[in-house]
């Protein structure tokens, strides 16, 4: 999570560095040194860019870096005081947001810090995922804000990774299960079937949106179930950061997880930084786990004409009779 501590304490050393010449080269401040990895704020002449340099004793250094956006991933040559450490530069670009850069610099040095007793490896494998996961957050636009739909839908797979949990999921599992983020074609992926979770908050009957011919197709993905969870709008009830803090809660005993599932919120499109972006709270007051087969009322490709490319429709899951499955056996299927 990257505190305001973070932000302030790079905002300050890149002022310091500020100036001009056309002198090629780097100005840096440290600003963390951790056992396997160092990291300075610093700026690149003759440009006068702001940066985050990140030092790795790496035996193998990786031939492709991520693609930025709004920002570059680049190796930089720091000279002979540490030969042996390999320096990597998150550089802002100059059409790059200022202040979502400086977001996720210091959402990088808070996640490097927090997950500092990693080894090496893991450390510099988090360090390349977490600026996998800034890239697609920054495609998503200028604000770095979740729609309306999209925050709701994010409650529902929170709370069925919850439910996962309940019914005996191991942490490590249920997270790696989670695709939803990395636009996997449903929700969950698990060893013994696929799960797409859509989340209503209607008054009236359980109306869930498919968005796709392929989201409920079982010849994709056989076993395939639909999660249908219905919430309701309640001061009492829980905003977006209370919920992800719920589940940090959960997986907080294995450090390597909850660094995971962090990745994956952000690849969702939440940073911590907007928490407070996201007002509205809910409550789980039901839900439908049903099976996708032959009997379910579903649109995909083999049921409409061929000039039909695109469909988008609503079940109402209040008027499908077919008998709920109980998650816990499905998580033994086949075991």
């Amino acid at each position: 999570m990257a505190l305001p501590n973070e932000c302030e304490v790079l905002l300050a050393a890149w002022r310091a560095l500020a100036g001009r010449t056309n002198e090629p080269g780097w100005r840096c401040i440290p600003v963390a040194t951790y056992a396997h990895c160092h990291l300075l704020a610093g700026r690149r002449f003759p440009g006068n860019e702001e940066a985050l340099l990140a030092g790795f004793h790496l035996d193998i250094p990786p031939t492709e870096l991520p693609l930025g956006h709004g920002f570059a991933v680049l190796t930089v040559d720091m000279g002979t005081t540490e030969p042996d450490r390999v320096w990597f530069g998150l550089v802002r670009q100059p059409a790059g947001n200022p202040e979502m850069f400086t977001l996720m610099a210091a959402d990088m040095v808070s996640t490097l810090g927090a997950a500092s007793g990693l080894d090496e490896g893991a450390l510099f494998r988090l360090f390349l995922d977490r600026i996998r996961a800034w890239q697609n957050f920054m495609r998503r636009g200028q604000d770095g804000l979740l729609s309306a739909e999209a925050e709701l839908g994010l409650h529902g797979e929170l709370i069925l990774l919850a439910l996962l949990l309940d019914a005996g999921l191991n942490a490590l599992s249920a997270v790696e299960a989670w695709r939803g983020p990395l636009h996997g074609l449903h929700d969950f992926e698990t060893a013994t079937g696929a799960i797409e979770v859509k989340t209503t908050v209607s008054e009236q009957g359980f109306p869930v949106k498919i968005l796709s011919l392929e989201q409920l197709d079982p010849s994709l993905a056989e076993p395939l179930y639909l999660a249908g969870i219905h919430l309701s709008i309640d001061p009492e009830g829980l905003n977006l950061a209370g919920r992800i803090e719920a589940t940090r809660q959960r997986l907080r005993n294995d450090s390597a997880v909850l660094h995971a599932f962090n990745t994956l919120l952000l690849h969702a499109g939440y940073a911590d930084a907007m928490a407070d972006r996201y007002p509205r709270r809910f409550v789980h007051n039901r839900s439908r786990l049903l099976r996708v087969d032959d009997r379910f009322p579903n649109l995909i490709r083999s049921k409409i004409p061929s000039a039909v490319t695109t469909v988008r429709y609503e079940i109402d899951l209040d008027r499908i009779e077919c008998e709920d499955q109980i998650l816990t056996n499905i998580l033994l299927h086949n075991e």
